[in-house]
Protein backbone atom coordinates (compact mmCIF):
# COMPACT_ATOMS: atom_id res chain seq x y z
CA UNK A 1 0.00 0.00 0.00
CA UNK A 2 1.30 2.99 -0.77
CA UNK A 3 1.68 5.23 2.53
CA UNK A 4 -1.65 7.63 2.84
CA UNK A 5 -0.13 10.78 3.47
CA UNK A 6 1.08 13.45 0.45
CA UNK A 7 5.12 13.28 -0.33
CA UNK A 8 7.64 15.97 -1.08
CA UNK A 9 7.52 14.98 -4.53
CA UNK A 10 3.73 14.94 -4.48
CA UNK A 11 3.82 18.33 -3.69
CA UNK A 12 6.09 19.71 -6.20
CA UNK A 13 3.90 18.15 -8.95
CA UNK A 14 0.64 19.63 -7.83
CA UNK A 15 2.64 23.15 -7.14
CA UNK A 16 3.39 22.83 -10.67
CA UNK A 17 0.21 22.18 -11.88
CA UNK A 18 -0.88 24.83 -9.88
CA UNK A 19 1.62 27.23 -11.01
CA UNK A 20 2.76 28.39 -8.11
CA UNK A 21 4.31 27.04 -4.47
CA UNK A 22 1.84 25.62 -2.20
CA UNK A 23 1.45 23.90 0.52
CA UNK A 24 -1.02 21.76 1.52
CA UNK A 25 -2.89 20.95 5.35
CA UNK A 26 -4.80 17.35 5.92
CA UNK A 27 -8.57 18.73 6.70
CA UNK A 28 -10.30 15.43 5.95
CA UNK A 29 -9.12 11.49 6.46
CA UNK A 30 -11.78 9.14 5.81
CA UNK A 31 -9.65 6.45 7.48
CA UNK A 32 -9.07 8.58 10.41
CA UNK A 33 -12.55 10.99 10.47
CA UNK A 34 -14.92 8.25 9.04
CA UNK A 35 -16.81 7.90 6.07
CA UNK A 36 -19.59 10.40 6.15
CA UNK A 37 -20.76 12.92 4.39
CA UNK A 38 -22.07 15.50 7.46
CA UNK A 39 -18.02 14.92 8.53
CA UNK A 40 -16.70 15.98 5.40
CA UNK A 41 -18.66 18.70 4.87
CA UNK A 42 -17.59 19.81 8.53
CA UNK A 43 -14.51 20.04 8.10
CA UNK A 44 -13.85 20.55 4.88
CA UNK A 45 -16.57 23.33 3.64
CA UNK A 46 -16.04 27.30 3.39
CA UNK A 47 -12.04 26.30 4.00
CA UNK A 48 -10.89 27.60 0.34
CA UNK A 49 -9.02 25.65 -2.55
CA UNK A 50 -8.91 22.00 -1.79
CA UNK A 51 -7.35 18.89 -4.04
CA UNK A 52 -8.92 15.51 -2.86
CA UNK A 53 -7.03 12.45 -3.26
CA UNK A 54 -7.65 8.73 -3.75
CA UNK A 55 -5.43 5.98 -2.60
CA UNK A 56 -6.78 3.10 -4.98
CA UNK A 57 -6.31 -0.57 -3.47
CA UNK A 58 -3.78 -1.38 -6.86
CA UNK A 59 -1.62 0.99 -5.37
CA UNK A 60 -3.15 3.74 -7.77
CA UNK A 61 -3.12 7.28 -6.66
CA UNK A 62 -5.31 10.03 -8.22
CA UNK A 63 -7.57 12.99 -7.35
CA UNK A 64 -9.06 16.19 -8.58
CA UNK A 65 -8.69 19.91 -7.64
CA UNK A 66 -11.51 22.47 -6.92
CA UNK A 67 -10.71 26.33 -6.63
CA UNK A 68 -13.42 27.21 -4.42
CA UNK A 69 -14.92 25.86 -1.44
CA UNK A 70 -16.49 23.09 -0.85
CA UNK A 71 -20.52 23.89 0.39
CA UNK A 72 -22.87 21.48 1.34
CA UNK A 73 -25.81 23.06 -1.21
CA UNK A 74 -25.54 24.74 -4.53
CA UNK A 75 -25.72 21.37 -6.82
CA UNK A 76 -23.80 21.44 -10.13
CA UNK A 77 -21.67 24.31 -10.17
CA UNK A 78 -18.99 25.32 -12.99
CA UNK A 79 -15.39 25.18 -11.64
CA UNK A 80 -13.20 26.23 -15.28
CA UNK A 81 -10.21 25.99 -13.15
CA UNK A 82 -10.50 22.53 -11.65
CA UNK A 83 -8.80 19.65 -12.95
CA UNK A 84 -8.49 15.99 -12.80
CA UNK A 85 -4.74 13.97 -12.23
CA UNK A 86 -2.89 11.24 -11.78
CA UNK A 87 0.35 10.94 -9.35
CA UNK A 88 0.90 7.35 -9.17
CA UNK A 89 -0.22 4.07 -11.67
CA UNK A 90 0.50 0.31 -10.31
CA UNK A 91 3.12 2.01 -7.45
CA UNK A 92 4.92 3.81 -10.61
CA UNK A 93 5.52 7.87 -10.43
CA UNK A 94 3.36 8.65 -13.56
CA UNK A 95 2.20 12.22 -12.78
CA UNK A 96 -0.98 13.32 -15.19
CA UNK A 97 -3.13 16.32 -15.11
CA UNK A 98 -6.34 16.06 -16.51
CA UNK A 99 -7.94 19.86 -17.74
CA UNK A 100 -11.41 20.33 -17.32
CA UNK A 101 -13.09 20.52 -20.84
CA UNK A 102 -14.97 23.49 -22.33
CA UNK A 103 -18.26 22.10 -20.43
CA UNK A 104 -20.97 23.46 -17.78
CA UNK A 105 -21.23 21.75 -14.33
CA UNK A 106 -18.76 19.58 -13.82
CA UNK A 107 -18.48 19.84 -9.64
CA UNK A 108 -21.73 18.87 -7.62
CA UNK A 109 -21.96 20.49 -4.09
CA UNK A 110 -24.88 18.61 -1.67
CA UNK A 111 -24.70 17.44 2.10
CA UNK A 112 -25.40 13.94 0.71
CA UNK A 113 -21.93 13.84 -0.77
CA UNK A 114 -18.66 13.59 -0.47
CA UNK A 115 -16.26 15.48 -2.84
CA UNK A 116 -17.98 14.62 -6.46
CA UNK A 117 -16.38 15.67 -9.36
CA UNK A 118 -17.86 14.32 -13.08
CA UNK A 119 -15.68 11.91 -13.86
CA UNK A 120 -14.45 11.49 -10.38
CA UNK A 121 -17.04 10.53 -7.62
CA UNK A 122 -16.34 9.68 -4.27
CA UNK A 123 -19.45 8.24 -1.89
CA UNK A 124 -22.77 9.79 -0.76
CA UNK A 125 -24.28 9.43 2.69
CA UNK A 126 -22.59 7.12 4.61
CA UNK A 127 -20.04 4.90 3.51
CA UNK A 128 -18.85 2.34 5.62
CA UNK A 129 -15.01 -0.20 5.17
CA UNK A 130 -15.52 -3.53 3.44
CA UNK A 131 -13.21 -5.63 4.28
CA UNK A 132 -9.90 -3.11 4.38
CA UNK A 133 -11.35 -0.63 1.59
CA UNK A 134 -13.92 1.81 0.94
CA UNK A 135 -16.20 0.75 -2.20
CA UNK A 136 -16.21 4.78 -3.93
CA UNK A 137 -18.43 5.46 -6.47
CA UNK A 138 -17.07 3.92 -9.33
CA UNK A 139 -19.85 5.43 -12.53
CA UNK A 140 -18.58 7.67 -15.02
CA UNK A 141 -15.22 7.14 -13.48
CA UNK A 142 -12.69 8.80 -15.91
CA UNK A 143 -14.93 8.49 -19.26
CA UNK A 144 -13.27 11.57 -20.40
CA UNK A 145 -16.73 13.72 -20.92
CA UNK A 146 -15.83 16.20 -18.75
CA UNK A 147 -12.31 16.28 -18.04
CA UNK A 148 -9.96 15.90 -20.83
CA UNK A 149 -8.20 12.17 -20.44
CA UNK A 150 -6.81 12.01 -23.73
CA UNK A 151 -6.04 8.27 -24.15
CA UNK A 152 -6.41 7.08 -19.77
CA UNK A 153 -9.50 5.45 -18.88
CA UNK A 154 -10.43 4.57 -15.88
CA UNK A 155 -9.03 1.13 -16.36
CA UNK A 156 -4.99 2.71 -17.28
CA UNK A 157 -5.41 5.04 -14.16
CA UNK A 158 -7.50 3.34 -11.72
CA UNK A 159 -7.80 -0.62 -12.69
CA UNK A 160 -10.99 -0.07 -13.40
CA UNK A 161 -11.78 0.10 -10.13
CA UNK A 162 -12.71 3.08 -7.25
CA UNK A 163 -11.72 0.59 -4.17
CA UNK A 164 -9.38 3.21 -2.18
CA UNK A 165 -7.62 2.39 1.14
CA UNK A 166 -8.08 5.76 1.92
CA UNK A 167 -9.32 8.99 0.44
CA UNK A 168 -7.56 12.70 1.82
CA UNK A 169 -8.64 16.46 1.55
CA UNK A 170 -6.37 19.04 1.41
CA UNK A 171 -6.40 22.80 1.82
CA UNK A 172 -4.29 24.34 -0.71
CA UNK A 173 -2.37 27.23 0.33
CA UNK A 174 0.27 29.83 -1.28
CA UNK A 175 3.73 29.38 -0.67
CA UNK A 176 6.05 26.88 0.52
CA UNK A 177 6.70 27.42 4.46
CA UNK A 178 9.64 25.99 6.56
CA UNK A 179 8.68 25.39 10.42
CA UNK A 180 10.91 27.43 12.57
CA UNK A 181 11.04 24.35 14.30
CA UNK A 182 9.81 20.55 13.26
CA UNK A 183 6.44 20.30 14.47
CA UNK A 184 5.24 17.31 16.24
CA UNK A 185 2.87 15.17 14.06
CA UNK A 186 -0.55 16.34 15.20
CA UNK A 187 -2.41 13.09 14.91
CA UNK A 188 -4.19 11.23 18.21
CA UNK A 189 -1.07 8.43 17.76
CA UNK A 190 1.70 11.43 18.89
CA UNK A 191 -0.28 12.27 22.38
CA UNK A 192 -1.03 8.47 22.99
CA UNK A 193 2.99 8.22 22.83
CA UNK A 194 3.10 11.29 25.12
CA UNK A 195 0.79 9.94 27.75
CA UNK A 196 2.51 6.68 27.50
CA UNK A 197 5.92 7.98 28.12
CA UNK A 198 4.76 10.35 31.36
CA UNK A 199 2.28 7.59 32.51
CA UNK A 200 4.78 5.15 32.76
CA UNK A 201 7.95 7.36 33.90
CA UNK A 202 9.49 6.61 37.24
CA UNK A 203 12.76 8.21 38.60
CA UNK A 204 15.97 6.00 38.60
CA UNK A 205 14.95 3.54 42.17
CA UNK A 206 18.55 3.77 43.54
CA UNK A 207 17.87 7.51 44.36
CA UNK A 208 14.36 6.80 46.67
CA UNK A 209 13.15 9.63 44.85
CA UNK A 210 9.78 8.42 44.78
CA UNK A 211 8.42 11.60 42.07
CA UNK A 212 10.27 14.58 41.01
CA UNK A 213 9.41 17.69 41.68
CA UNK A 214 9.06 20.21 38.84
CA UNK A 215 8.30 24.20 40.42
CA UNK A 216 6.72 26.53 38.28
CA UNK A 217 7.89 30.66 38.63
CA UNK A 218 5.97 32.90 37.18
CA UNK A 219 4.48 36.50 37.01
CA UNK A 220 1.35 36.96 38.29
CA UNK A 221 -1.52 36.27 35.77
CA UNK A 222 1.56 34.28 33.18
CA UNK A 223 -0.60 31.10 33.48
CA UNK A 224 1.36 29.16 36.10
CA UNK A 225 -1.81 27.63 38.21
CA UNK A 226 -3.36 27.26 34.15
CA UNK A 227 -0.26 24.61 33.55
CA UNK A 228 -1.65 22.76 36.35
CA UNK A 229 -5.33 22.51 35.29
CA UNK A 230 -4.41 21.70 31.73
CA UNK A 231 -1.95 18.81 32.36
CA UNK A 232 -4.34 17.79 34.68
CA UNK A 233 -7.26 17.91 32.31
CA UNK A 234 -5.46 15.63 29.67
CA UNK A 235 -5.22 12.97 32.31
CA UNK A 236 -8.69 13.59 33.42
CA UNK A 237 -9.48 13.25 29.54
CA UNK A 238 -11.79 16.53 30.46
CA UNK A 239 -11.14 20.06 31.77
CA UNK A 240 -10.91 20.54 35.19
CA UNK A 241 -9.89 22.96 37.83
CA UNK A 242 -7.49 21.67 40.50
CA UNK A 243 -5.58 25.27 41.10
CA UNK A 244 -7.03 28.44 41.47
CA UNK A 245 -6.63 30.12 37.97
CA UNK A 246 -7.88 33.18 37.06
CA UNK A 247 -7.00 36.76 36.20
CA UNK A 248 -6.16 38.85 39.33
CA UNK A 249 -3.94 41.53 40.01
CA UNK A 250 -2.45 39.87 43.26
CA UNK A 251 -1.00 36.33 43.02
CA UNK A 252 -4.09 33.75 43.39
CA UNK A 253 -1.84 31.15 45.06
CA UNK A 254 -0.12 32.90 48.30
CA UNK A 255 0.79 29.41 49.05
CA UNK A 256 3.28 27.01 47.79
CA UNK A 257 1.65 23.80 46.86
CA UNK A 258 2.52 20.40 45.64
CA UNK A 259 0.10 19.00 43.06
CA UNK A 260 -0.27 14.94 42.15
CA UNK A 261 -2.24 14.24 39.19
CA UNK A 262 -3.77 10.86 39.38
CA UNK A 263 -3.98 8.88 36.21
CA UNK A 264 -7.76 6.97 35.99
CA UNK A 265 -6.45 4.03 33.93
CA UNK A 266 -4.20 2.82 36.56
CA UNK A 267 -5.27 5.11 39.25
CA UNK A 268 -1.97 5.63 40.87
CA UNK A 269 -0.26 8.80 40.95
CA UNK A 270 2.14 9.88 38.00
CA UNK A 271 5.76 10.36 39.08
CA UNK A 272 6.34 13.99 39.54
CA UNK A 273 4.47 16.98 41.49
CA UNK A 274 4.15 20.56 40.31
CA UNK A 275 4.92 22.76 42.61
CA UNK A 276 3.06 26.31 42.47
CA UNK A 277 4.28 28.99 44.39
CA UNK A 278 3.59 32.62 44.66
CA UNK A 279 2.81 34.74 41.65
CA UNK A 280 5.89 37.43 41.17
CA UNK A 281 4.31 40.73 41.31
CA UNK A 282 6.62 43.53 41.34
CA UNK A 283 6.41 45.12 44.87
CA UNK A 284 5.50 41.93 47.04
CA UNK A 285 8.02 39.58 45.62
CA UNK A 286 8.25 35.85 47.64
CA UNK A 287 11.97 36.37 49.12
CA UNK A 288 14.83 34.99 47.64
CA UNK A 289 15.80 33.44 50.79
CA UNK A 290 12.62 31.32 50.55
CA UNK A 291 13.47 30.57 46.82
CA UNK A 292 16.33 29.12 48.16
CA UNK A 293 14.91 27.11 50.86
CA UNK A 294 12.04 26.16 48.37
CA UNK A 295 15.02 24.92 45.88
CA UNK A 296 17.00 23.07 48.85
CA UNK A 297 13.56 20.87 50.35
CA UNK A 298 13.32 23.01 52.91
CA UNK A 299 9.86 24.76 52.44
CA UNK A 300 6.85 22.24 53.42
CA UNK A 301 3.98 21.94 51.25
CA UNK A 302 0.98 24.37 52.01
CA UNK A 303 3.29 26.76 53.14
CA UNK A 304 2.48 29.76 52.83
CA UNK A 305 4.68 32.70 51.46
CA UNK A 306 4.99 35.84 53.62
CA UNK A 307 6.51 39.10 51.99
CA UNK A 308 8.15 40.40 55.10
CA UNK A 309 9.81 37.61 56.49
CA UNK A 310 11.59 34.47 55.02
CA UNK A 311 10.76 31.05 56.44
CA UNK A 312 13.53 29.77 58.79
CA UNK A 313 13.87 26.28 61.46
CA UNK A 314 11.48 27.63 63.47
CA UNK A 315 8.77 27.77 60.52
CA UNK A 316 6.10 25.07 61.40
CA UNK A 317 6.95 22.08 59.13
CA UNK A 318 10.11 23.30 58.22
CA UNK A 319 12.30 20.41 56.70
CA UNK A 320 15.57 20.44 58.50
CA UNK A 321 17.57 17.97 57.00
CA UNK A 322 16.27 17.93 53.28
CA UNK A 323 17.56 14.64 51.19
CA UNK A 324 17.80 14.68 47.64
CA UNK A 325 13.54 13.86 47.54
CA UNK A 326 12.92 17.20 48.77
CA UNK A 327 14.27 19.32 46.59
CA UNK A 328 13.25 20.72 43.30
CA UNK A 329 14.41 19.26 40.43
CA UNK A 330 13.88 20.96 37.38
CA UNK A 331 12.16 24.52 37.01
CA UNK A 332 10.06 25.82 34.72
CA UNK A 333 9.70 29.74 33.97
CA UNK A 334 5.72 30.45 32.79
CA UNK A 335 5.88 33.36 31.05
CA UNK A 336 2.92 35.19 29.35
CA UNK A 337 4.47 35.20 25.56
CA UNK A 338 1.45 38.18 24.74
CA UNK A 339 3.38 40.58 27.20
CA UNK A 340 6.90 39.51 26.77
CA UNK A 341 7.90 42.96 25.86
CA UNK A 342 6.53 44.52 28.63
CA UNK A 343 7.57 42.38 31.55
CA UNK A 344 8.51 45.14 34.08
CA UNK A 345 12.27 45.21 35.02
CA UNK A 346 11.79 44.31 38.36
CA UNK A 347 10.17 40.77 37.05
CA UNK A 348 13.15 40.14 34.91
CA UNK A 349 15.53 41.12 37.41
CA UNK A 350 13.90 38.57 39.95
CA UNK A 351 13.63 35.69 37.06
CA UNK A 352 17.55 36.16 36.61
CA UNK A 353 17.93 36.35 40.01
CA UNK A 354 16.74 32.89 40.55
CA UNK A 355 18.34 31.69 37.49
CA UNK A 356 21.82 32.29 39.45
CA UNK A 357 20.65 30.29 42.15
CA UNK A 358 19.57 27.22 39.69
CA UNK A 359 22.81 28.13 37.80
CA UNK A 360 24.90 27.52 41.74
CA UNK A 361 23.13 24.35 42.49
CA UNK A 362 22.74 22.90 38.84
CA UNK A 363 19.15 22.65 38.44
CA UNK A 364 18.03 22.40 34.89
CA UNK A 365 15.64 25.63 33.86
CA UNK A 366 13.05 25.65 31.01
CA UNK A 367 10.30 28.10 29.94
CA UNK A 368 6.77 27.32 28.96
CA UNK A 369 5.73 30.03 26.85
CA UNK A 370 1.54 30.77 27.70
CA UNK A 371 -0.60 32.39 25.92
CA UNK A 372 0.49 31.85 22.33
CA UNK A 373 -2.96 32.41 20.50
CA UNK A 374 -2.83 35.90 22.03
CA UNK A 375 0.86 36.40 20.50
CA UNK A 376 -0.70 35.11 16.50
CA UNK A 377 -4.30 35.02 15.48
CA UNK A 378 -3.19 32.42 13.27
CA UNK A 379 -2.58 29.82 16.14
CA UNK A 380 -5.77 31.11 17.77
CA UNK A 381 -7.70 29.71 14.84
CA UNK A 382 -5.42 26.99 14.87
CA UNK A 383 -2.94 25.67 17.50
CA UNK A 384 -1.25 23.85 14.99
CA UNK A 385 -0.23 26.50 12.87
CA UNK A 386 2.04 27.35 15.77
CA UNK A 387 5.62 26.29 14.60
CA UNK A 388 5.36 28.10 11.03
CA UNK A 389 4.20 31.24 12.95
CA UNK A 390 6.74 33.98 12.87
CA UNK A 391 5.15 36.38 15.52
CA UNK A 392 5.42 32.88 17.63
CA UNK A 393 8.93 32.89 16.34
CA UNK A 394 10.00 36.21 17.19
CA UNK A 395 8.27 36.02 21.07
CA UNK A 396 10.16 32.79 21.47
CA UNK A 397 13.55 34.36 20.11
CA UNK A 398 12.74 37.38 22.83
CA UNK A 399 12.16 35.02 25.59
CA UNK A 400 15.01 33.11 25.15
CA UNK A 401 16.98 36.28 24.52
CA UNK A 402 15.86 37.87 27.72
CA UNK A 403 16.13 35.00 30.11
CA UNK A 404 19.33 34.17 28.62
CA UNK A 405 18.87 30.34 27.37
CA UNK A 406 19.00 28.17 24.41
CA UNK A 407 15.47 28.34 22.30
CA UNK A 408 14.64 24.75 22.18
CA UNK A 409 14.70 25.25 25.78
CA UNK A 410 11.64 27.21 25.29
CA UNK A 411 8.32 25.45 25.01
CA UNK A 412 5.02 27.51 23.34
CA UNK A 413 2.01 25.90 25.40
CA UNK A 414 -1.40 27.01 25.20
CA UNK A 415 -3.36 26.42 28.20
CA UNK A 416 -6.68 25.47 28.43
CA UNK A 417 -8.67 28.63 29.34
CA UNK A 418 -11.80 29.44 26.66
CA UNK A 419 -12.13 25.39 25.46
CA UNK A 420 -14.97 23.35 26.86
CA UNK A 421 -13.39 20.22 25.66
CA UNK A 422 -9.96 18.98 25.25
CA UNK A 423 -8.13 19.21 21.79
CA UNK A 424 -5.24 17.08 20.07
CA UNK A 425 -2.97 19.77 19.03
CA UNK A 426 -3.13 21.83 22.53
CA UNK A 427 -2.74 18.31 24.78
CA UNK A 428 0.80 17.62 22.74
CA UNK A 429 2.11 21.22 23.16
CA UNK A 430 1.92 20.70 26.67
CA UNK A 431 2.60 17.19 27.11
CA UNK A 432 5.87 18.13 24.67
CA UNK A 433 6.71 20.85 27.25
CA UNK A 434 6.15 17.79 30.26
CA UNK A 435 7.79 15.50 28.80
CA UNK A 436 11.34 17.64 28.69
CA UNK A 437 10.77 18.76 32.46
CA UNK A 438 10.75 15.18 33.15
CA UNK A 439 13.52 14.58 31.48
CA UNK A 440 16.15 17.50 32.57
CA UNK A 441 14.77 16.33 36.04
CA UNK A 442 16.13 12.58 35.47
CA UNK A 443 19.49 14.45 33.94
CA UNK A 444 19.81 16.46 37.27
CA UNK A 445 19.13 12.71 39.60
CA UNK A 446 21.46 11.17 37.70
CA UNK A 447 24.22 14.61 37.85
CA UNK A 448 22.96 14.17 41.77
CA UNK A 449 24.15 10.49 42.33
Amino acid sequence: NMGCCLKDRDILQLSSWLGEDCHFKLLYKISRDGGSAEKFHELCDNKGPTVTIFYNTDNNVYGGYLSRSWQRSGGWITDGSSFLFQLYSNRKWNPNMFEVKDTESNVYFDEDHGPKFEDLNSFSGIIEKTSDYYEMIKDDLFRNSYYETRDNDAESIANGHNNVTDLEVYLVKEGLRKPWQEPPVWEPQTLESLKKFIGSFEPNEELNVPEVNILLVGQVGAGKSSVVNTINSIWKGEISTRSWAGSSEHSLTTSFTRYKIRDPSTGTYLKFRLCDMRGLEGDMNVKSEDIASLLDGHIPNKYKFNPAAPATKDTPGFVKEPTIKDMIHTVVFVIDGSNVEVMPDEIVKKLKDIKEMLIVRDIPLMVFETKIDKVCSEVDKDVEEVFYSETVKTSVDKVADVIAIPRSHVFPIKNYEKEGSLQTGISILALRALKQALLFSEDFLENQS
